[in-house]
């Protein structure tokens, strides 16, 4: 009887609804570049920034006052890390350039006229985009430094 009774438990167990209330944060968003970073955590009375630099970190409760603030520090910090990635593209992409018009140099001993064009309008254009990508990281690394020391100092 008792092995009955144990099997009909066993197979009617997972049929029985089950509630689990967690009562610990769970993160929302996090990101990091440039040595900044941030995480956004979901509390019981709001949200719960934790924001920083290198490994100084600073817990922010979020507040009308401070909201602003924060979304600013957080699209900041996510334009820092696109714009990194954007420099380290472009790179990347004129390293490519370069080696592979060495290897067609040294193998035709010449470079066309026209190949020599294609070749330094694809360079002039990843040094562009390089240089676009590098001020618009110095201007995102200005801009996410104001907002962290306006975090921290209030």
């Amino acid at each position: 009887m008792n092995k009955r009774l144990l099997v009909l438990f066993t197979m009617l167990f997972p049929l029985l609804p089950v509630h689990i209330y967690a009562a610990a944060p769970f993160v929302i968003g996090e990101g990091e570049a440039g040595g900044y970073q941030y995480t956004v955590l979901k509390g019981e009375d709001g949200l719960i920034w934790k924001i920083g630099y290198q490994d100084h970190l600073v817990t922010i409760y979020e507040k009308e006052e401070n909201q602003a603030h924060l979304d600013h520090f957080r699209t900041a910090v996510n334009d820092l890390g696109s714009h990194t990635f954007g420099l380290i593209l472009a790179i990347s992409y004129l390293i490519i350039v370069g080696t592979t018009s060495l290897v067609f140099y040294k193998k035709t001993k010449h470079i066309p006229r026209v190949s020599g064009m294609i070749i330094a309008c694809l360079a002039l254009g990843a040094v562009y985009y390089a240089i676009a990508s590098f001020i618009g990281m110095q201007a995102e690394i200005e801009d996410v430094g104001y907002y962290y020391v306006s975090l921290t100092d209030s």
